[in-house]
């Protein structure tokens, strides 16, 4: 029996325990580290940034109050939307701004007297999501570099929206465009 069982372990490979410890630890070793590149490869934040730099390259050269105006009324009134909802945001914005009614420059539109809820509310007006204010900034960009959007098209004139869940006085002496996510837009 002893005879039959050390060619098994000859033909196995079978090592003495000292030399299948070492080995073992090895294995254990290199399975680990294979392991963390297989989680670094899924879990790793790298990938994500890939995708989410699209609009990076000029987000970052845009350094202009304007630009950081518009991404802030973006963020505080639709970091929960869509991203058509991101722009039209953006789009009715910069509408206001050209118009003879309101305010020369996206600042002063968005600071003029409760006209933009999240700058009158009271509350802290500080960024904690860092993934929306890059989509904020991103949107910001979008709609003041490219006036040729498809949205910007149908939004032209539009001055005006509201969350769905409110029903302010001025909604009735503007003219219904269309919904996108929680807002109601107007003429």
């Amino acid at each position: 029996m002893n005879k039959l069982m050390n060619r098994i372990r000859e033909r196995a490979g079978a090592r003495s325990a000292s030399r299948a410890k070492a080995f073992g630890g090895a294995v254990a070793l290199a399975g680990l580290f294979a392991t963390g590149l297989v989680v670094k490869t899924h879990l790793s934040p790298a990938p994500r940034q890939k995708n989410e730099q699209r609009h990076n390259g000029y987000v970052q050269s845009l350094k202009s109050s304007e630009l950081e105006w518009l991404a802030r009324n973006i963020y505080h009134e639709a970091r929960g939307e869509s991203w058509e909802g991101m722009l039209a945001v953006g789009l009715v914005t910069l509408n206001r701004v050209a118009s003879p009614d309101y305010p020369d420059t996206v600042e002063e539109v968005v600071k003029e007297y409760k006209q933009f809820s999240w700058f009158w509310d009271g509350l802290s007006d500080k960024v904690a999501d860092r993934k929306a204010w890059k989509r904020a900034k991103a949107a910001a960009a979008e709609v003041m570099l490219n006036p040729d959007l498809p949205l910007a098209r149908e939004f032209r004139g539009v001055t005006h929206y509201h969350a769905d869940y409110v029903a302010p006085y001025w909604a009735g002496t503007k003219m219904e465009v269309t919904t996108i996510g929680k807002h109601v837009f107007y003429m």
